[in-house]
């Protein structure tokens, strides 16, 4: 009978010592799960980057360059990838380069429309795919007029636009800007070239 009162008070403070032991791990876990990073909210980065790249968008093609720097992080980077076999090497880096180049280029577009097909926005990332119908007038060429499929990616970063890619389908251009050539050259010209050849 004495053993079993020894026993007991033995029992009480094993588990208390077992229970003292447990509370340090579970309370050296809690700052882990205070201080561990976060991931972003998806689905508001995605509406955040489809109201800027809309908006963006919308600027580029009605060609208002003032509003448009505004939207550009300084060092925006622009590419179209596709047009280089057709008007050579377009990549621009940094805001102010780039302004330089829409306004020294675009004087010569004298329509430019663009049917929005379709377009998605994942986190940064903003794609609107569709049909681009413009005219093109380089100097002392005549005027080329085209359809042509178009892909513009836009990446958004703290608010503002840090890439501009374009890609689109040039054949409609080449073919037609072809034609023109021929048109302006006149009928005899234009024999007289194909014999040569």
């Amino acid at each position: 009978m004495q053993r079993r009162h020894n026993f007991l008070p033995k029992l009480i403070l094993g588990l208390s010592l077992l229970a003292s032991l447990t509370v340090p791990t579970q309370a050296a876990q809690e700052p882990q799960t205070a201080h561990s990073p976060t991931r972003p909210d998806y689905q508001s980065a995605s509406a955040k980057t489809k109201a800027i790249a809309e908006a963006y968008l919308h600027t580029y093609i009605q060609q208002d360059w003032v509003h448009l720097g505004e939207m550009m992080d300084e060092q925006i980077s622009f590419r179209d990838p596709s047009a280089k076999l057709v008007f050579g090497e377009l990549g621009q880096e940094g805001k102010s380069r780039l302004i330089g180049y829409f306004k020294a280029t675009y004087p010569y577009i004298e329509t430019h429309s663009f049917k929005l097909e379709r377009s998605f926005f994942a986190g940064e990332q903003a794609v609107f795919i569709g049909v681009s119908d413009w005219s093109f007038a380089p100097p002392g060429q005549p005027v080329v007029r085209s359809v042509i499929p178009l892909v513009i990616a836009i990446q958004v970063k703290h608010c503002l636009v840090v890439e501009h890619l374009e890609m689109g389908d040039l054949q409609p251009y080449v073919d037609a800007a072809s034609l023109a050539q021929k048109r302006s050259q006149g009928p005899g010209r234009a024999a007289a070239q194909a014999q040569a050849n």
